[in-house]
């Protein structure tokens, strides 16, 4: 989940869930049964890294990196059936959801399968099962298991697609207030860019600490769920371990923005995290920029997450002109 100067987290995911009628079933997922399924862990990265590259998905929540660093906030849980992944979420305030099974999409067998382990763990809990984050062309893999069934578009959750070439030369007139922002940001101050490590976590926590006081952020008052602070150090966290670039900006001696992200597949990077000062004019405009020249310029596109619905990101990411955005739905099984 990229951020361009919001301090929300999953929106839909997080608001109380109310239509539809009441669910039965454990009250938490502590009290929860999950057979086949378990938690994500450091220890597994090679088998899931062999699996997507397998796979070469196309949407952002099919990484690695992703399931660690929100593994906890949004409760990911793993089950490996007949070779597919099968990933599980059990948010605070949204009902329990999976993905589309992940695997050899030729194996309709298996598939069929795996859905139906998974269903079994629903039953067992007395959930409705739930697919979320279902890619446009595996709605009909999934419908079609079922004899009823409701398919939602989840346009927040869109991913957001841009040519890395739109993205570093900001070229023609519809990116003429970008440019300006990145001349206004290089003319008003001292500043230098460096490739992230390991040595920089400190002021990368920092400088999101000092984002959420700036914005006075619910996480403060002990509501770790207000924004995606605590999802973010988990990555940073474990960035030595992980395939992951990451740059940082010293704006007049001290460090005031960072960006992290990786290979998606074959042609795409993905943008997992994006803070800074916004005290420092064009400061976003410029690691972004930036970020995708020095890491990115061999890559086809850059995926820059959703927006969660949130108005604010939602018009920031337009601005930068997608070339696509890639389409999930949600499929609620009767």
């Amino acid at each position: 989940m990229s951020d361009a100067g919001c301090c929300a987290l999953c929106g839909q995911m997080e608001e109380e869930y109310t239509d539809g009628p009441e669910e039965t079933g454990p009250a938490s997922a502590a009290d929860a049964y999950f057979g086949p399924f378990g938690p994500v862990r450091m220890s597994d990265k090679l088998k899931y890294d062999a699996l997507f590259k397998s796979v070469n998905p196309e949407i952002s929540d099919l990484t690695f990196s992703n399931l660690l660093m929100w593994r906890r906030m949004i409760n990911f849980r793993v089950a490996w059936i007949n070779g597919f992944a099968c990933i599980l979420a059990i948010p605070r305030s949204y009902p329990p959801y999976v993905y589309a099974p992940v695997g050899d999409a030729g194996d309709g067998a298996g598939f069929a399968a795996a859905v139906r382990e998974t269903r079994n763990v629903f039953d067992a809990n007395g959930w409705r099962l739930r697919f979320r984050c279902v890619p446009k062309d595996e709605v009909s893999k999934v419908t079609g298991l079922f004899g009823a069934c409701e398919c939602e578009e989840d346009r927040d959750f869109f991913d957001y697609v841009y040519l890395a070439s739109d993205l570093i030369e900001l070229r023609g007139k519809k990116y003429d207030g970008k440019r300006n922002h990145i001349k206004k940001f290089t003319r008003q101050y001292d500043y230098e860019y460096e490739k992230l490590t390991t040595g920089h976590i400190d002021d990368c926590l920092r400088i999101m600490y000092d984002r959420c006081v700036e914005n006075g952020c619910g996480c403060l008052l002990g509501d770790e769920h207000a924004c995606d602070r605590k999802p973010s150090e988990e990555l940073l966290l474990h960035f030595g371990s992980l395939d992951c670039k990451g740059a940082i900006i010293k704006v007049d001696g001290r460090y005031e923005a960072f960006t992290i992200g990786e290979a998606l597949n074959r042609d795409t990077a993905v943008i997992y995290i994006e803070k800074a000062n916004t005290a420092f004019s064009g400061i976003y405009t410029f690691i972004n920029q930036q970020f995708c020249e020095r890491e990115w310029s061999g890559t086809t596109y850059v995926n820059r997450e959703e927006d969660e619905g949130v108005p604010g990101l939602r018009k920031a990411k337009l601005s930068y002109h997608p070339v696509r955005l890639i389409e999930k739905y949600t499929i609620t099984c009767k």
